[in-house]
């Protein structure tokens, strides 16, 4: 899991000193999803048919996260990096669904962690190039 917090966006170029709570946490949410649907277009092929079944339903049946979670995870709730995801979401179904889809694939897909980093850097880098470039074409860097 990453943090996505005010310093991260901040490194990819918001200003969030301007910025409402409200503002900061859906551009969280913004850089979440996407990263969620890179994610999945790179992992989705490593998987088998029942492996594609087993992971969308944790992701996606509430009952079946809560029971994946408790099976396997059953201190969840108190863990930092899952208070961390819950701050970013809505609800505590989108957090445990969330929660459930990463502690999945981590055991899944081998390398998880090392591809992971790769598809988040590569992102964020792109966020960053992209900053970079609007601020040259603007004038307001040499």
């Amino acid at each position: 899991m990453f943090d996505i917090d005010d310093a991260l966006l901040t490194k990819v170029g918001y200003n969030i000193a301007i910025m409402t709570e409200n503002q900061k946490d859906e551009c969280k949410r913004e850089i979440q999803e996407e990263l969620n649907q890179r994610v999945a277009e790179c992992f989705l092929p490593k998987l088998s048919e029942d492996e594609i079944v087993e992971f969308e339903d944790v992701q996606s049946n509430p009952d079946r996260t809560r029971r994946w979670l408790e099976e396997f995870h059953s201190d969840y709730a108190t863990r930092e990096d899952y208070k961390a995801v819950r701050q970013t979401m809505d609800s505590d179904e989108e957090a445990m669904s969330f929660y459930a889809t990463a502690l999945w694939l981590r055991y899944a897909i081998p390398g998880y962690h090392d591809i992971m980093q790769e598809i988040f850097d590569d992102y964020i880098g792109g966020l960053i190039d992209m900053r970079n470039e609007v601020n040259k074409q603007l004038g307001l860097v040499a």
